[in-house]
């Protein structure tokens, strides 16, 4: 089992490992992998949900026992599409340990899906938007749609209700 917590300075390591063992042959061919870029951006995150919590919203799992990273969820807000003004939040990364069985990487994203969505309506944000640039993505494209997500191609949408 795991517990989730937010992340301080002592968890970016682990983070930029779990990235970079699990994720980085995903972007290689497109992107210089730079652990260092990855580091600093995600110990920004962390420091920005710290002072400004509804900036930024980046959770951590680990094992209960081990006390290893299973899995990490990153989303910032202030994003707009361009045929529209009204706000949404949407997906940085979204990373589980790949050597986790099948049930709990599935459970770890519902988890994190569930996460995002009371971030946005604490913030009173009305859409989430995450993407995935994996070449696998039927799996997670599925698990949102069963969550009520809109999934347009490698993207998917979802308009929350917000208390008024």
């Amino acid at each position: 089992m795991w517990c989730w917590h937010t992340p301080t300075g002592a968890d970016v390591t682990d983070i930029v490992n779990l990235a970079q063992q699990h994720y980085a042959t995903e972007v290689d061919n497109i992107f210089r992998i730079d652990t260092l870029a990855g580091a600093r951006n995600i110990t920004l995150a962390i420091v920005n949900q710290m002072y400004n919590p509804g900036s930024e919203f980046v959770q951590v799992a680990r094992d209960s026992l081990t006390h290893a990273i299973c899995a990490y969820v990153w989303v910032c807000r202030g994003q707009k599409s361009i045929w529209s003004d009204e706000e949404m939040i949407i997906t940085r990364m979204v990373h589980v340990d790949q050597t986790l069985s099948v049930r709990d990487r599935l459970r770890l994203v519902q988890e994190m899906l569930l996460k995002w969505e009371q971030w946005a309506r604490t913030y009173s944000i009305p859409i989430v938007c995450s993407v995935t640039m994996r070449r696998e993505t039927q799996g997670f494209l599925k698990l949102h749609a069963r969550h009520g997500y809109d999934v347009r191609g490698s993207f998917a949408y979802k308009r929350l209700e917000l208390e008024r």
